[in-house]
C-alpha cells in the first residue's frame, strides 16, 4: 500500500519542476522550476569571473566577467535533460535519486559585436609583453649573469578563438590562456657572459685609482657595487653609478683632492662694478670624470684609473648701492630677483615728482590669479556709466570682490559680461599681455601697472568709477606684501594661488604718489613686502 502511495506521488510530481536533490555545478537547484532554476544560472554564468594570462607567463592580464567579453551561458536544454521519465516515475523511491545527472552541457553564444570590441579596446592593450634582456649582477665581488626572458604578443584572431571556446562551470575557475608570438631579447645570456668574462679578471684584482700622484686600490667588492649595465643599440653596455659609488668617493677620494673656495667681495653700483677684490678658487673632486676613468679601465682601455678634480669658484659677496634713478630701480629689481628663489615680473611708475619708471620682466605673462578682478571691476564701472548696469545692485558683489577677493561675485560677473567683452575692454586700455584667454586669465607687471597708473589720474575711469574702485582696494583685507613694506595709504589687490603671490598696488606716500606691481612664482609675502621697503627706501634718497 505505501509502495504505491509513493508511486503516485511520483506520478503527480510536476513535470516543470526539478526534483528535490539536483545540483548544477555545485548550485543546490532542487525543487525549483526548470524557468526558474535557469534564470538563476544563467545570471551566475554572467557574473563568472575569467582570468586571462599570456602563455608565456602565469600572470593574469584582465579578469572581465563572461557578460562584459559578450558571452552568454544558457542552462535552460541541461536542465531539460533532467527529465523525469514516466517509467522512472513507476519505479518507487525514484524521486530521491533519479534525474540527477544533466546529460547535455550548458550553451555558450557570443555577441559578436561586443566580444570584437572587448578584445580590441580592451584586452589587447595588456597583450603584449616586452622581452627581458639578460643583464649582470654583482654580489660579494663576482659577476652573475641574470637571464634573459622572451616576450610576445598576441594575435587579434588567436585571441577571440581562444575566447570563444571557453567551456565554463560555475564550481571551477575559468581561465583561458591566451596564444602569443615569441619576441626574442636582445641581449641573450651568452652576450652577458661574455661581458662578465671580460670584466671580473680586472675586478677582481681591485682598481688601481691615482689620486694625486697615490695610488688607492679599491676593492673588488666595492668597485663592483658601483657597476651597471644598459642596454644600447642592442647590445650590453657598463656603466658606473654615481649613486652608488657617491659614499666611498665623498669618504675616501673627495678629501684628498679638495680645497675651499674663497669669496669674492664685489662693489656695485646700479649695474656697474665698481670694486672688486677676488677669492681663490677652490677645487674638488669631478665625479663623472672620475667614474668614466673607472669605465675605461675595466673596458680594458687603460691601465689605471685617474681622478680628476674641477675647479669651484670662489662665492661672491655683493655690496649694492643703488642711484634715485630710472637705471638705479631697474638694477634693484634685477638684483632683487638674482638674489631671491622665485621668478619675478615687476614695474614701478612715479605718477609725480621725478616721475621715474623701470621694470623687471615688466612683459612676461603671468596666471593673474585674483588681480584678474581688477579687469572684472573696471568692465563693471564701464557698463554703470553706460547705464547698462546699476551700481545700487551691483554695490556689494563688488566690493566683496575688491576688498575681500570673493570668487563667486567675479566669477558670476564673468559669466554675464562673456571673455570677449573682457579682452576687448583690456585691448582699449592698451594692455598687451591680459587677456582671459585658454589657460589663464594672463596679465604683466607693465600692464597691471598701466592700468593702475591710468586709475590714479582719471584716465578712461568716470570719476565716480574710480572712487568706487580705489575705495574698495583701499579696504583690501590681504596687507602682507606691498602695504607691510611701505608707509603711508596704499590701495592694492593681491593676488595669490598655489605658488603664484601678485600684489599690485598705488601708494600714496610722504614722497608721492607711484605704483608699484610685483608679480612672483615661488616667493613669499615677505619678500614682496622686503622688495618695497627697498623700493620706498631709494625713493626718499
Amino acid at each position: 500500500m505505501l509502495l504505491a502511495l509513493i508511486v503516485i506521488v511520483q506520478l503527480l510530481y510536476p513535470r516543470d519542476r526539478l526534483l528535490p536533490f539536483v545540483q548544477i555545478d555545485g548550485q543546490a537547484v532542487g525543487l525549483q522550476r526548470v524557468s526558474e532554476a535557469a534564470e538563476q544560472l544563467n545570471t551566475q554564468y554572467r557574473d563568472l569571473t575569467l582570468t586571462t594570462k599570456l602563455a608565456i607567463n602565469d600572470e593574469s592580464i584582465a579578469t572581465p566577467t563572461l557578460d562584459r567579453i559578450g558571452a552568454s551561458v544558457d542552462t535552460a536544454p541541461q536542465l531539460e535533460s533532467l527529465n523525469y521519465s514516466f517509467w522512472a516515475r513507476l519505479v518507487p523511491s525514484s524521486l530521491l535519486w533519479a534525474a540527477r545527472t544533466p546529460t547535455t552541457e550548458p550553451t555558450v553564444s557570443y555577441d559578436g559585436d561586443q566580444l570584437i570590441s572587448y578584445i580590441e579596446d580592451d584586452l589587447m592593450k595588456y597583450c603584449r609583453q616586452a622581452p627581458t634582456n639578460a643583464t649582470l649582477r654583482a654580489v660579494d665581488g663576482k659577476l652573475e649573469v641574470v637571464s634573459a626572458k622572451p616576450g610576445g604578443a598576441c594575435e587579434r584572431d588567436g585571441v577571440e578563438q581562444s575566447l570563444r571556446d571557453l567551456a565554463p562551470r560555475l564550481n571551477q575557475p575559468l581561465e583561458v590562456v591566451l596564444p602569443v608570438t615569441p619576441i626574442e631579447p636582445a641581449v641573450r645570456d651568452d652576450q652577458a657572459r661574455s661581458l662578465a668574462d671580460s670584466l671580473q679578471p680586472r675586478l677582481d684584482s681591485g682598481v688601481p685609482l691615482v689620486v694625486g700622484g697615490q695610488t688607492i686600490k679599491v676593492p673588488a667588492a666595492t668597485a663592483a657595487a658601483w657597476l651597471a649595465f644598459t642596454v644600447h643599440d642592442d647590445t650590453l653596455q657598463l656603466e658606473i653609478s654615481p649613486a652608488n659609488a657617491a659614499k666611498y668617493l665623498d669618504s675616501t677620494i673627495a678629501p684628498k683632492l679638495a680645497k675651499p673656495a674663497g669669496t669674492s667681495y664685489i662693489t656695485t653700483r646700479d649695474f656697474t662694478v665698481i670694486a672688486e677684490r677676488r677669492g681663490q678658487s677652490g677645487r674638488a673632486l669631478d665625479t663623472a670624470a672620475t667614474l668614466a676613468s673607472v669605465r675605461d679601465y675595466l673596458l680594458g682601455k687603460r691601465n689605471d684609473a685617474q681622478a680628476s678634480a674641477k675647479v669651484i669658484p670662489p662665492k661672491k659677496h655683493y655690496t649694492r648701492s643703488y642711484s634715485p634713478s630710472d637705471r638705479g630701480f631697474s638694477a634693484l629689481f634685477a638684483n632683487f630677483a638674482d638674489d631671491n628663489p622665485g621668478t619675478y615680473g615687476i614695474a614701478m611708475i612715479e605718477l609725480d615728482g621725478r616721475k621715474r619708471r623701470a621694470d623687471y620682466n615688466g612683459d612676461k605673462q603671468f596666471i593673474t590669479a585674483s588681480t584678474y578682478k581688477l579687469f572684472t571691476a573696471y568692465t563693471l564701472l564701464k557698463r554703470i556709466d553706460q547705464g547698462r548696469e546699476s551700481w545700487p545692485a551691483n554695490k556689494d558683489c563688488f566690493v566683496r570682490m575688491i576688498s575681500h577677493s570673493d570668487n563667486p561675485c567675479a566669477e558670476a560677473y564673468i559669466e554675464k559680461f562673456g571673455w570677449r567683452e573682457l579682452n576687448q575692454d583690456q585691448r582699449n586700455l592698451g594692455l598687451k599681455k591680459s587677456n582671459f584667454n585658454t589657460g589663464g586669465p594672463f596679465t604683466s607687471a607693465n600692464d597691471l601697472a598701466l592700468f593702475l597708473g591710468q586709475l590714479q589720474t582719471g584716465q578712461n575711469f568716470s570719476s565716480a568709477g574710480r572712487d568706487r574702485l580705489l575705495s574698495a582696494m583701499r579696504g583690501n583685507i590681504f596687507r602682507r606684501g606691498i602695504p607691510a613694506g611701505v608707509s603711508g595709504t596704499v590701495a592694492d589687490k593681491v593676488g595669490f594661488i598655489d605658488a603664484l603671490l601678485h600684489d599690485a598696488a598705488i601708494v600714496d606716500g610722504p614722497k608721492g604718489t607711484y605704483v608699484l606691481v610685483i608679480l612672483s612664482e615661488g616667493s613669499s609675502w615677505e619678500r614682496i613686502a622686503a622688495l618695497a621697503r627697498q623700493v620706498e627706501q631709494l625713493r626718499t634718497k
